[in-house]
């Protein structure tokens, strides 16, 4: 089943029996399996046109008369027919379906800028943090062939600690191979990250990490100067302000001179280098009027705020939120979580008790009394009166009063060695850098700096102690949280040294998902030598447009990860494993959710069976354009549950089923089913609300969301992995655009009652004058319902939710259709509303108007008096711009990144939750 090629070849020699000894009954079954196989084996590869042409005299014998499966030969005569354009475009598609969005769009689409994590530092290979079972690969096992590809991925790489430590962990071990293995070990790291502020920052961590290398290796070292570098990532790492002498200008400048060169140990992708350079720029230019003062002022609110609590039991942590007011609570939640509390009295006492539950999770995480040294308890002290680090012996001369206020910190210091100080601080030290961040698409002036700054100090002290690196080295008293980095960076500098040529380390800038698409595709611009697949995958903190993520939702499953997975994934947790050929290790929602993978394709008997994947994926078709009611994210805290795929994501699902060992003409003939209307079934959409039960039993009219499913198709013709019946092709879709600016939102979205950051917005486009503009103007989620199951308004409703640029700052929404489509609702005066699926809030409604415009700066031969007009094909060869196609394929990756990513509220850092990736083959987890 699905053995195409092999399927070809038993025809091919059945037919040649057939000249010698006739038998029409075979015969008619070889002419009606003959170009099924010729079809699907040429459209995945297994087959080639030399196959068929090298028998094509025999072949053509096999066709029947006129009449006589004739659905099927015209197939294969298309197939044949458009084989070598297929072969031709097949790249250009795969750019098209990496570059279409994956998710809805949200009111707001800013990218949230981590710089402080709130993790258990991890090394990949040996050491998976305080809390989570050690789950080691043997390295000393691995065979010595295997060794020379060993790879790694972090999605989502945050301030870097888990690639440093891991770093530290693979030293360690890669001394204790054989001098042979040694030789043949070559270890690739990937540190990936959608924000290019994070990936700037990681960079310049790095760079001056080689500072220290090649200090270490002139032998001849200045302490003082030394101590300056190391100081220089002590301080940015970890500290809100820095010393003058660390001010990281001239390593900005460094960054953006043109021969400048890169350790060869450190790989920068060039696609994210505009990014990374606007980020240099923006920390270099434009911080001029930041202050000390103001930056302190930030965090010491933060400091003395009653909920960063010293270090105290679980009891005591729950007393303490319960005695705070109510007013402490709602400043807390407008303060550092930026949600306000709703106005409704019951729904105002839900979210106080919601907020209490938060606050309490939080400390839980970060103050517990077993994580917690009392070694800091004099630099916390020095740490509430300067809100900074003390700095090392060597350093502290430069600073007015240091010495003598740490020598007297444990009694009583004097006001005046505080004030002299402070003072000292807000003159000559400044706001550290790289908490900036410039590619806000809302500007705040300074960054967010709620953290304890101890807790990171206390998790680099826990991730020494277990790997070792204390036994020789001491924890220094004089500069206590200093030295804890100081022992961390060294080992990291001894790592690289004792890794030297074995190791590479990229830093690549991006969305999880889509990186990882194109490296599939073939179509990333990495160095061709670079790894397309991983040998274990962390994502932490995964973006909930793409993935599941129980950070906004852990307490809604009740410790059950099998509750979980079937929300995410509509398959109970067995299911999961047997539809996707993979292992869960672990799913509780709370803590580390692990899948290992097996080889694949895996033979279809251990996979699900036809009908029941049939019933799945409509079961997802039909979630996926008409998702269940999502909670309320202003009530209901920590109950957040996001159904942000589009069709586009669907469509990915399907071309990746054949990969796992599904055959493709099951997955062929179904799309087929869906594109032609004739989907039938007894599923219904879910009405309710999260979590969703288990079942629930009529026809569907899916014919409003085929218009996109058939544009995404159409970009996407040449990379499917099997063969579609489709009208339209990539020549027959243009780009539109129409204003939308933020007075057009309705009241819940501009007065943030709902979630402004949650993807849950669409396009229905409907015939004016028509019952189901009616529908459509008092809409709910009933509406879209109804038009599914009842078949209203087919014809004269459509709907979008695979947009190119949306949001309340925009100024316009863009999106791609069918020419023709548009055309006719041109004619027939459409209209459209952005509707939210979670409160089903409709925008003003926009029809044909003369104030629209057209992005001219993008089309030659625009039409002033059409309103919604093409701007370009996504067909990189496309004559109306002028760029080149390299030129445009970037700007749009580009552009995709920063319409996507979905901010996430601050709180879910603390909950230290994490996805993991891994592989099972050659015995190796």
């Amino acid at each position: 089943m699905g053995d195409y090629a092999g399927s070809y070849q038993a025809i091919l020699r059945s037919a040649k029996l057939l000249s010698k000894s006739p038998n029409p009954p075979l015969a008619a079954k070889l002419s009606l399996r003959l170009p099924k196989a010729l079809t699907y084996g040429l459209r995945n590869n297994t087959l080639l046109s030399k196959d068929y042409y090298d028998e094509e005299q025999l072949i053509k014998r096999l066709k029947p008369p006129a009449g006589v499966s004739e659905g099927y030969w015209e197939e294969w005569e298309r197939t044949i027919d458009e084989y070598d354009t297929v072969m031709r475009h097949a790249s250009s598609a795969r750019v098209n379906f990496v570059s279409l969005a994956m998710a809805r769009k949200a009111a707001r689409s800013d990218l949230e800028y981590f710089t402080i994590g709130h993790d258990d530092v991890m090394s990949i290979i040996t050491d998976w943090g305080l809390e989570n079972k050690k789950n080691p690969f043997d390295l000393l096992k691995v065979p010595v062939e295997r060794l020379s590809r060993l790879s790694f991925i972090w999605g989502g790489g945050g301030d870097g600690r888990h690639i440093l430590g891991s770093i530290i962990g693979l030293s360690q071990t890669f001394l204790e191979l054989t001098s042979k293995k040694r030789e043949a070990s070559k270890f690739h790291f990937t540190l990936l990250d959608i924000h290019p502020t994070t990936i700037a920052r990681n960079l310049c961590l790095f760079l001056m990490i080689n500072e220290l290398i090649v200090m270490r290796l002139r032998k001849h070292i200045d302490d003082a100067e030394e101590a300056e570098i190391k100081a220089t990532i002590f301080y940015v790492w970890m500290g809100v302000v820095l010393p003058s002498y660390c001010h990281v200008r001239y390593l900005l400048r460094d960054l953006q001179t043109p021969s400048y060169q890169l350790p060869h140990w450190l790989h920068v992708t060039k696609d994210s280098i505009p990014g990374i350079v606007a980020s240099l720029r923006y920390w270099d230019t434009q911080l001029s009027h930041r202050t000390v003062q103001e930056m302190l002022r930030r965090h010491r609110q933060f400091e003395n705020s009653p909920v960063n609590l010293p270090n105290l039991h679980l009891q005591d942590i729950k007393a303490e939120i319960d005695d705070m007011t109510d007013d402490e609570v709602i400043n807390f939640g407008q303060v550092q979580m930026q949600m306000p509390p709703p106005s409704e009295k019951e729904a105002r006492q839900e979210w106080l008790t919601g907020m209490r539950i938060m606050m309490f999770r939080m400390l839980a995480s970060g103050n517990d009394k077993s994580r917690r040294s009392s070694q800091f308890s004099n630099e916390e002290a020095w740490y509430g009166i300067t809100q900074c680090f003390i700095p090392p012996k060597v350093l502290r001369a430069r600073h007015k009063s240091f010495d003598e206020l740490w020598a007297g910190i444990s009694q009583s210091p004097t006001q005046v060695l505080k004030e002299q100080a402070r003072k000292h601080i807000e003159r000559t030290w400044k706001p550290n850098p790289s908490l900036f961040d410039g590619v806000q698409e809302v500007k705040f002036e300074y960054p967010s700096v709620e953290f304890n700054a101890f807790e990171m100090v206390e998790r680099i002290t826990q991730f020494n102690s277990r790997m070792g690196l204390l036994k020789e080295r001491k924890m220094d008293d004089d500069c206590p949280a200093y030295s804890v980095s100081e022992i961390f960076f060294d080992a990291v500098v001894d790592g690289l040294l004792s890794l030297n040529d074995h190791i590479k380390i990229e830093l690549l800038q991006g969305d999880i998902s889509q990186e990882l698409m194109k490296m599939a595709h073939g179509i990333d611009n990495r160095p061709p030598n670079f790894p397309r697949t991983f040998t274990r995958m962390w994502l932490s903190n995964p973006d909930a447009s793409v993935a599941a993520n129980c950070l906004l939702n852990p307490s809604l499953w009740k410790d059950s990860g099998d509750n979980l997975i079937y929300n995410y994934s509509l398959l109970n947790g067995k299911e999961f494993a047997r539809f996707f050929g993979c292992h869960i290790v672990a799913s509780g929602p709370w803590d580390a959710i692990e899948f290992s993978a097996k080889p694949l394709p895996r033979p279809l008997s251990t996979l699900a069976t036809r009908e029941e994947l049939i019933v799945w994926l409509t079961r997802v078709f039909i979630t996926t354009i008409l998702p269940p009611e999502p909670p309320n994210p202003r009530k209901e805290l920590l109950c957040r549950v996001r159904y942000p795929n589009n069709l586009t994501a669907f469509l990915g699902l399907l071309m990746r089923l054949p990969a796992i060992g599904y055959p493709p003409h099951w997955i062929s003939e179904y799309l087929n089913t869906l594109l032609d209307d004739n989907l039938i079934t007894d599923l219904v959409p879910y009405r309710g609300k999260f979590p969703i039960p288990l079942s629930e039993p009529a026809r569907c009219a899916p014919f409003p969301w085929l218009a996109e499913f058939e544009t995404i198709i159409a970009l996407s013709y040449e990379a499917l992995p099997f063969p579609v019946s489709l009208r339209l092709r990539r020549d027959d879709i243009g780009t539109y655009e129409a204003p939308l600016s933020i007075k057009d939102f309705g009241p819940l979205t501009l007065m943030e009652k709902f979630g402004n950051y949650d993807p849950v917005f669409s396009l229905v486009f409907y015939k004016r004058g028509t019952l189901v503009a009616s529908m459509i103007q008092r809409t709910n989620r009933d509406t879209l319902v109804n038009v599914f199951e009842k078949g209203h308004g087919k014809g004269e409703v459509y709907v979008l939710s695979v947009l190119e640029q949306f949001g309340i700052t925009k100024g316009s929404v863009r999106w791609k259709m069918g020419n023709e489509t548009v055309a006719k609702m041109k004619e027939e005066n459409w209209a459209f509303v952005a509707y939210r699926l979670d409160c089903h809030e409709i925008s003003k409604a926009f029809h044909f108007a003369p104030l629209w415009k057209t992005n001219v700066s993008m089309i030659q031969h625009a039409k002033p008096e059409e309103r919604w007009d093409t701007i370009d094909p996504l067909c990189v060869t496309s004559a109306t711009v002028s760029v080149s196609p390299k030129e445009l394929l970037n700007v749009r990756i580009i552009a995709k990144f920063d319409g996507v990513q979905i901010r996430y509220i601050l709180w879910c850092t603390f909950l230290r939750i994490a996805f993991v990736l891994k592989r099972e083959d050659d015995g190796l987890v």
